[in-house]
């Protein structure tokens, strides 16, 4: 991701290299802001949610990281391959990659292109 920064001529910061492996480290938990904030908190006691916030827009401009929404809050996954988050009965959030299920998503892509002329960016499938 760092070279992705350097590509897009971003400065790297240790703010935003703390970000990035703090993403990292909570990636198979699907975060939320807060979550992030306060892992960063830790290493970077100074660092302002402000910061935090624009940095994490930044990336899911960039399409460094993806965001979602799920009961009002914003989560945030690295994970860019087709899948599915499927939410456990405890609310953890766990991607399922699955050769048959992305096929069936591929096709689900290809139907909302060229039957209803949707372009899609970014297919997100929650399953609770």
């Amino acid at each position: 991701m760092e070279k992705k920064l350097q590509k897009e001529k971003i400065k790297i910061t240790p703010q935003r290299i703390e970000l990035i492996r703090k993403l990292r480290e909570l990636e198979k938990t699907h975060p939320s802001f807060n979550n992030i904030y306060q892992a960063i908190k830790e290493t970077h006691p100074n660092i302002s949610r402000s910061t935090v916030h624009e940095n994490l827009k930044l990336l899911v401009k960039k399409g460094m990281i993806r965001r979602f929404y799920y009961k009002g809050e914003t989560r945030y996954e690295i994970n860019q391959k087709l899948h599915i988050n499927l939410v456990k009965s405890d609310g953890a959030i766990r991607d399922v990659e699955n050769e048959k299920i992305n096929a069936q998503l591929k096709e689900i892509v290809k139907i909302l292109k060229e039957d209803e002329k949707i372009e899609i960016k970014n297919l997100l499938v929650l399953i609770e």
